[in-house]
């Protein structure tokens, strides 16, 4: 694996981690697609598949984290938490784009 996709991949099982942590409502619909999403974007950064697919599910990520942290029956963590984690996937993506084979 290249060098950027290992510390790329490093990153997101930080974030990973933070994710579960971070949850309210484990078990909650909305808690277990976030935890896969996550996952599956650990997985292909494992495959280092092209940077825009990788973008593509760092984007499904934070549109989950948008409804994790309203209110109603979608939400399953404090909505300061999910901001924080928004960001970091942000930060995230602002790397991927770095890649010179962006």
């Amino acid at each position: 694996m290249d060098q950027r996709y290992k510390d790329i991949y490093r990153e997101v099982q930080k974030l990973r981690y933070k994710v579960q942590d971070l949850l309210d409502e484990p078990g909650h619909r909305l808690a277990r697609t976030l935890r896969d999403e996550v996952q599956r974007l650990e997985d292909e950064i494992e495959m280092s598949k092209k940077p825009r697919s990788l973008e593509d599910r760092v984007k499904t990520i934070q549109r989950h984290l948008v409804l994790a942290g309203e209110g109603g029956e979608n939400r399953i963590m404090n909505d300061e938490h999910a901001d924080l984690l928004h960001d970091a996937f942000e930060d995230l993506r602002r790397s991927l784009r770095r890649f010179p084979h962006y």
